[in-house]
């Protein structure tokens, strides 16, 4: 009975090994090659600033009144009207801030994100320029009509445009990086 069991053991181990091997010749055969497919991407990076009025119409409860360009990005910011008759200006940074900071300005202007990421705003806020401005954020129909066909097509037609090429399968885990390479301009 004791060379039986030996020859038992072996085959086990035997079986293992060749289960290992198969499954590291696997890996090895499917990690790379030559049949990547490749997503062409374009990135806008606006040139111009921004600058956007909105009014309060409720308590917390803004609508956007005015957005129009100004060259400087750097010069980007929001000029709040509130319902009390006081004004804020703030730039697009200060908005930004998460905190725990609790008092009535910082209330106030938190509750204009929203607002503000629905229009060109948000794409200085990080909103993808893919994604169009939503006609509800606006005080009416007009304001949305008017911003868009003059601050909207100026800020589209005076972006860089790049074309972006990575590899499809790679938009999460190891390589989800974006490929460096860019054509077009």
């Amino acid at each position: 009975m004791t060379p039986f069991r030996k020859n038992s053991r072996l085959s086990t181990t035997t079986r293992r090994l060749s289960y290992a091997l198969t499954i590291a010749g696997a890996l090895t055969f499917t990690s790379c090659g030559d049949n990547v497919q490749y997503v062409e991407e374009e990135k806008i990076e606006l040139t111009k600033g921004l600058i956007t009025e909105v009014e309060e119409v409720a308590k917390d409860d803004f609508r956007i009144i005015d957005e129009r360009v100004v060259e400087d990005k750097a010069d980007s910011r929001v000029i709040a009207h509130y319902l009390d008759g006081s004004v804020d200006t703030m730039l697009v940074s200060q908005i930004q801030q998460t905190g725990t900071q609790q008092d009535s300005t910082y209330r106030r202007r938190r509750s204009m994100n929203g607002i503000l990421m629905g229009g060109l705003m948000g794409y200085y806020m990080g909103r993808s320029m893919n994604t169009p401005v939503s006609s509800g954020v606006y005080k009416d129909p007009q304001t949305y009509n008017r911003v868009t066909s003059n601050a909207g097509s100026t800020l589209n037609s005076t972006a860089n445009r790049t074309t972006v090429r990575r590899p499809s399968n790679t938009s999460k885990g190891f390589g989800g990086g974006k490929s460096t390479r860019t054509y077009g301009g």
